[in-house]
């Protein structure tokens, strides 16, 4: 299993030289179970990822038919902005299954439907050339991908959020953006993460920001995590290594932020644009 990062960011696009080190991109995670292609979110990053792809099969002279799965967490704009810039959605013979919580404020089908109509886009989604199939999805569902087993589970955002617990070749990853922490940890993210290789977990403020201390704005119930939670999580669900994923802050910030964490759990890392794990 290969994991790659094609957007780390939250919110909004943040390009420019205060993100240089671990990227301005939004959510977009890659993962490569031998031919099998998941993408966690399609964020700003999946540009990227879209142009790669093609660059890779150009490089190998490959004909062979693209096929991906794409698993969105939620519906907010930073998680789906991307999508129409995915190069491979514009190729003959291409198929995508797309899939999203049915219990959000909107379905898949319908927001990319809505946000490539004009005139917020030239090009309307049925206009694509790739094969695109929606798959609307309950909490706690499984869904079989060749040998790989994806699980389902809701998470606390405004609006509704899901993470999911992808298992293939006795090596687990959880990817779980866009959600808060709870008082007394919230049972089904520890379910969720339970002894996971590897947690992806959205840790996008510091406890003074989360809390309002620095500026007097509080940011409790706006759907994000603090480090010091992903560190508790990841330590209580015994995972291997933790990911620190949807930054909403500077690099410097960001940097202050692995370190602290790090100082509590070794195996933590702050995701960046480029990075690669391997399982």
């Amino acid at each position: 299993m290969l994991i790659k990062f094609w957007g780390v960011h939250g919110s909004l696009p943040r390009p420019g030289p205060s993100t240089l080190r671990y990227g301005g991109n939004t959510a977009c995670v890659e993962v490569r179970c031998g031919e099998t292609l998941i993408i966690f979110d399609a964020g700003t990053g999946i540009r990227e990822l879209g142009e790669d792809i093609v660059r890779r099969r150009r490089a190998a002279n490959q004909n062979d038919k693209i096929c991906g799965h794409i698993f969105f967490s939620h519906l907010h704009w930073d998680h789906v902005q991307g999508f129409p810039f995915f190069a491979p959605a514009f190729m003959n013979g291409a198929e995508f299954h797309l899939y999203g919580g049915s219990d959000l404020n909107s379905t898949i089908y319908r927001l990319m439907r809505e946000q490539m109509d004009y005139p917020n886009f030239p090009v309307r989604l049925n206009e694509l050339s790739a094969t695109l199939k929606f798959h609307d999805l309950c909490a706690g569902e499984k869904i079989a991908i060749d040998d790989i087993l994806v699980q389902t589970e809701r998470l606390n955002h405004p609006g509704g959020s899901f993470g999911y617990r992808l298992e293939a070749c006795n090596r687990t990853l959880v990817y779980a953006s866009d959600t808060e922490h709870v008082e007394g940890m919230h049972s089904e993210m520890l379910k969720l993460a339970a002894g996971a290789d590897v947690l992806i977990y959205d840790s996008m403020f510091t406890p003074e920001q989360y809390l309002g201390l620095l500026d007097d704005i509080s940011r409790q119930s706006w759907g994000h995590s603090t480090w010091e939670a992903a560190v508790e999580l990841a330590a209580a669900a015994k995972v291997g290594r933790l990911v620190l994923f949807h930054h909403g802050n500077s690099d410097e910030i960001v940097a202050e932020i692995e370190r602290k964490a790090r100082e509590k759990f070794l195996q933590t890392v702050a995701a960046y644009e480029g990075l690669e794990i391997e399982l």
